[in-house]
């Protein structure tokens, strides 16, 4: 019987040290640690430029951080710019990164900031860029708190491989617009607008 009960507390004390502080969530949904969030670039409604962002016009429905607990915490948070074809500097034009409503550019491949996480509350991780070719970015944020560490990668992605990466064997491309709605028979070049067979409509880019 002790020796259950040792294997009971043991138990109990593993599942209190990996039991997760905080997640990343995407779309409303909580991520698993170390996902990879893919983002296309879009044109800006505003002012008509390209753009890749984590949460456009701060879309309640993109990247954020929940705190699961009952207390606030303190939090260190870096991001990290792997690799970026998007532009020909390393962070790209008109970078930045926002926690919660505090934003700042970037101009390096790396970035730090501590802040605090409020009980039982989501910050919003805004990331934006605005690419000026096709490519890719490839981006690591990580948070670290209570000795433990969050991680999210993002992906920018801008070129002519968006509808290709939109598509499945399950979801395809069933009907092409031009942004002013007129139903064409190909993708036409520029920004345009795209059906997919599951309902959705995605703007998407062609060189």
């Amino acid at each position: 019987m002790k020796r259950v009960l040792t294997t009971l507390t043991l138990l109990c004390t593993l599942f209190v040290l990996h039991a997760q502080d905080c997640v990343f969530q995407f779309e409303g949904k909580n991520l698993d640690n170390g996902a990879t969030v893919t983002i296309y670039a879009e044109e800006d409604p505003l002012f008509g430029w390209l753009i890749c962002d984590t949460n456009p016009s701060n879309d309640p429905n993109g990247l954020f951080l929940l705190n699961k607990t009952s207390k606030e915490l303190s939090c260190s948070a870096t991001i990290s710019i792997q690799s970026n074809t998007l532009s020909n500097t390393i962070a790209g034009d008109d970078t930045q990164w926002c926690m919660g409503t505090d934003c700042m550019p970037i101009k390096t491949a790396t970035k730090s900031k501590d802040f605090k996480l409020p009980a039982n509350a989501k910050i919003m991780t805004k990331f934006e860029t605005s690419p000026t070719k096709d490519g890719e970015m490839l981006t690591k944020l990580e948070v670290r708190t209570g000795g433990k560490t969050y991680t999210v990668n993002i992906r920018f992605v801008n070129g002519q491989d968006h509808v290709a990466e939109l598509t499945t064997a399950a979801v395809h491309v069933v009907e092409y617009y031009t942004l002013d709605g007129r139903k064409v028979n190909e993708q036409p070049h520029g920004v345009s607008l795209v059906k997919l067979s599951n309902g959705q409509v995605r703007k998407v880019i062609k060189r």
